[in-house]
């Protein structure tokens, strides 16, 4: 186990990656500890990605990863590789299962044919199965709610010229018809971007995309004009932001970003930091240290930067409330050293928690924004590189906030106020919750009213596992004329409480 560092750095006038501290604001000091039991599977080397989420549907957040460059040949890594989760933190233990005969690239988690079921995506350089469960570089698998079996459901993926290699991939309704559809970017060099329209049968038809351009493997959809429709980023040098138009069509819109390097835009994450509604652009820059944009019309966008490092060694960033109040943080990592730095939805920032992974030499996948051991706080996970700089492996670590919970809360994510939801598309509740030990499994109902936040309520769903995720079909009748608002309820053991939190939205088209 890491020794990690759970005091706050002092104010640094001066030094290129530090920011202030956090106490002056009277924001949260958070404190972090390794929660890393059964991660120890033998890995190797280079890039791979990972994705939080409830395979099973047992209530405890699981992660996912298809593995670095060792799977499936010189690791024990091998096709869809599922960590079980426990829910239980650092008293916990993470379980190991893998089916296939394929890695080394991204993956994404949603339903894909509205069953109920948690599905996998994904794009790799490995393609080597020998059956159609992962032998081709972009693939879509249906879950049956065990986390363990997989089935194909992937005809028309990989058919416009992408050859070599996919990585960085991602889920959303990007024309709005109720179906999640499939995005992914190039391994390096030179298969480029591609979005891919899914028709609800197992088939799917590009609608967007482009060949050649060198990338650095990351692509994330967002929605940063507000307007509805899923956009894009990518870490691909052709461009950072592309726009949708809720048709599955794509435009450039980096407009007034700055510069990148010729392997694209390194570290992108995206989120909400200035209380909006709409995401806004994370990433490590070329000298290594930390910039924030938002989009304040179509391809202008403002630097929301302020005190970040303007130099150093980080490489990866992630965008999520870590400290539950309310605004976007920016979470980061890079030469060993993870810092989180809060929010406060104006602009300013200052440090709230730093800790290092020794002998780190660089980092394959990081995520951050999900709590896995139910005390509410969003937690860490991040394969990094450690030891020698000539023979270094990558290794797999989870930090999770260490406070306990004291009283069952829940703490609504996703939608943040201000977003626009398309009636008939395919949209996502998140949040997190504290469930105190004792407490039992808790279960988790969601409403809807279009009339304010006093109701009426429509159910959305009830007794859903506290898994922190909702794929919901945004009705094509509803109408949100001042805007709709969401009553999130936990209920665990004989204790219940609601809120309705920061998660009013608009519902209109988008098109």
């Amino acid at each position: 186990m890491l020794g990690l560092s759970t005091a706050l750095l002092p104010t640094v006038r001066g030094g290129s990656d530090q920011v202030p501290t956090a106490s002056q604001a009277g924001q949260l000091s958070l404190h972090y500890v390794e929660a890393s039991q059964g991660l120890g599977a033998k890995l190797d080397g280079g890039r791979t990605e990972i994705e939080f989420g409830d395979v099973n549907r047992d209530g405890n957040v699981d992660i996912v990863s298809i593995g670095d460059h060792g799977s499936p040949l010189s690791s024990n890594e091998h096709g869809v590789m599922v960590w079980f989760g426990d829910g239980l933190g650092q008293q916990g233990q993470w379980q190991l299962f893998q089916n296939g005969n394929f890695g080394y690239g991204g993956v994404a988690l949603g339903d894909v044919n509205n069953d109920g079921s948690v599905d996998v995506a994904f794009g790799d350089h490995h393609n080597y199965s020998d059956n159609q469960f992962g032998n081709r570089i972009e693939g879509v698998a249906l879950g049956d709610n065990t986390g363990m079996h997989w089935t194909p459901w992937d005809q028309g993926l990989a058919t416009n010229g992408e050859t070599y290699g996919m990585f960085g991939t991602d889920l959303a309704d990007v024309n709005n018809d109720g179906f999640l559809d499939y995005g992914s970017n190039s391994f390096g060099c030179c298969s480029g971007v591609h979005v891919y329209l899914n028709r609800g049968d197992g088939t799917w038809s590009q609608s967007a995309g482009f060949l050649g351009e060198n990338s650095s493997d990351d692509l994330v959809f967002a929605d940063f004009n507000g307007d509805g429709n899923a956009d894009m980023a990518t870490a691909n040098r052709k461009g950072t932001v592309f726009l949708g138009d809720g048709h599955g069509r794509f435009r450039p819109a980096d407009g007034n970003l700055p510069p990148m390097s010729s392997q694209g835009r390194a570290g992108i994450s995206v989120g909400d930091v200035n209380d909006d509604g709409r995401d806004d652009l994370a990433f490590a820059t070329p000298s290594g240290g930390l910039q924030v944009w938002t989009m304040v019309s179509n391809a202008v966008w403002k630097n929301l930067s302020g005190a970040l490092p303007a130099s150093g060694k980080f490489e990866a960033t992630q965008i999520a409330d870590m400290n539950l109040d309310g605004h976007g943080d920016l979470v980061a990592f890079g030469a060993g050293r993870m810092v989180v730095i809060a929010g406060d939805g104006k602009g300013n920032w200052k440090l709230a928690s730093t800790f290092t992974t020794p002998g780190t030499q660089g980092y394959a996948a990081f995520r951050a924004g999900t709590d896995v051991d139910h005390n509410g706080y969003p937690d860490i996970g991040v394969i990094a590189a450690e030891g020698n700089p000539f023979s270094a492996r990558n290794h797999f670590h989870v930090f999770v906030e260490s406070s306990p919970a004291t009283a069952l809360r829940i703490f609504p994510k996703h939608p943040h106020g201000g977003a626009t939801m398309v009636p008939g598309s395919v949209r996502m509740f998140e949040w997190n919750a504290a469930v105190p030990n004792g407490f039992g499994a808790a279960t988790v109902s969601l409403a809807v009213s279009s009339t304010g936040p006093n109701g009426p309520w429509k159910k959305i769903a009830g007794e859903l596992p506290n898994n922190g995720r909702y794929q919901w079909r945004v009705p094509a009748d509803l109408s949100c004329v001042s805007g709709c608002d969401v009553r999130y309820e936990i209920k665990a053991g004989e204790a219940t409480t609601a809120v309705v939190g920061h998660s009013n939205f608009a519902a209109k088209s988008g098109r």
